[in-house]
């Protein structure tokens, strides 16, 4: 009875550790800090603005390079999320956690632009504007499908 316990946990660990072994995914985490002002009332407050990127693509070779030893990888969309901290130290009611998903394709190109009542993301000429005090406001409505917002607030 000892050896059968012995061989069945054998048999599922290194079964479990097969199927783990097998997903092949990269993955990338950058952070930057940015620091802006809007306008309140006619005056300029200052804000920080911290991105938390992560990157995560799925590694796949190229089907014309099957068999051969040193295989290219095939270009594969990346799913990219941001978390981007909003930090005003003036009025800590605007302080803000938002999530931010989006399918990456050939690189594209993150902008977090200052407006004068918050700021705005754009992202392969896809863009959404934070205001302070109202939330997310997107700019066309074919954008809202490119990303997925979540917005929190801060304790």
């Amino acid at each position: 009875m000892k050896t059968l316990k012995f061989i069945t946990s054998l048999f599922l660990i290194f079964s479990l550790t097969t199927v783990v072994a097998q997903e092949s995914k990269q993955v990338k985490r950058t952070t930057i800090t940015k620091k802006f002002n809007y306008m309140k009332d006619g005056t300029k407050v200052p804000y920080k603005i911290t991105i938390y990127k992560t990157t995560r693509s799925p590694i796949k070779l190229k089907e014309a390079d099957e068999g051969k030893l040193n295989q290219d990888m095939a270009n594969t969309p990346k799913q990219v999320s941001k978390l981007i901290l909003v930090d005003n130290d003036q009025f800590p009611d605007y302080d803000r956690y938002i999530v931010v998903r989006y399918e990456e394709i050939n690189d594209n190109s993150f902008e977090l632009k200052p407006t004068d009542r918050g700021f705005k993301v754009i992202v392969a000429d896809k863009n959404m504007e934070y205001v302070f005090g109202d939330g997310i406001y997107y700019v066309n409505e074919k954008d809202e499908d490119f990303f997925v917002v979540d917005e929190f607030d801060t304790m």
